[in-house]
């Protein structure tokens, strides 16, 4: 069987799939650095879950939507220990859009 570079089978994608696609990568990610943040914090999944009162809830929003709720992210964090800030990144400075404590 002859195989394509991904880069070819792409280019055959409509745009909405291929930003879809580019979505669900970015959560993806922030889901493994999550993972790691937990990790590195030395939390188990029990501890965590014992943190989240809805704990499956919160992982499900996180795990399962092309558009993450700033309210389960912002839940899941608290539950590790921090709190969410919202930052736009400009040129000449930052500037916090939200900070959730």
């Amino acid at each position: 069987m002859k195989t394509k570079p991904f880069s070819e089978l792409r280019k055959q994608m409509s745009p909405e799939r291929r930003e879809r696609n580019k979505t669900r990568a970015q959560i993806a990610l922030l889901h493994l650095t999550l993972m790691e943040l937990q990790e590195s914090l030395g939390l188990t999944q029990d501890e965590l879950e014992k943190k989240l009162d809805d704990f499956d809830s919160t992982v499900l929003e996180l795990e399962n939507q092309e558009d993450i709720q700033i309210s389960a992210l912002s839940r899941y964090i608290k539950a590790l220990g921090g709190n969410l800030k919202i930052v736009a990144d400009f040129p000449e400075e930052e500037i916090v859009l939200a900070q959730f404590e």
